[in-house]
């Protein structure tokens, strides 16, 4: 079972929310640096899974929703927490500013 999941209505297209998706992708690799080892895209791109040492984090968009799914043992064990708690923050964040950053289709 995953550490977390949130879901975020995106009220775009599919196509704008994949955009909004790869760019909190860009934008969490920044802020995260060497953490995040590996990104590996669906052949659609509406998937991506990023994994590192000790974590494995999904953000998928449908036509609904942005989803982000995450599970970090490795990194909860090792550190009680705080780094979890500040990837996640981290994901959440560049997820909804994604979305914020144009105004929602009608």
């Amino acid at each position: 079972m995953p550490m977390f999941n949130m879901s975020v209505k995106h009220n775009r297209t599919l196509d704008e929310a994949r955009t909004a998706v790869e760019r909190s992708v860009s934008e969490a690799r920044n802020q995260l640096g060497p953490m995040v080892q590996r990104v590996e895209w669906s052949a659609d791109r509406n998937r991506v899974k990023m994994s590192g040492t000790g974590f494995v984090v999904e953000i998928w968009a449908d036509p609904k929703d942005i989803h982000v799914e995450g599970d970090l043992p490795l990194l909860n064990n090792l550190l009680g927490g705080p780094l979890g708690a500040g990837l996640k923050k981290v994901l959440q964040q560049t997820v909804e500013r994604q979305l914020l950053t144009r105004e929602p289709r009608p």
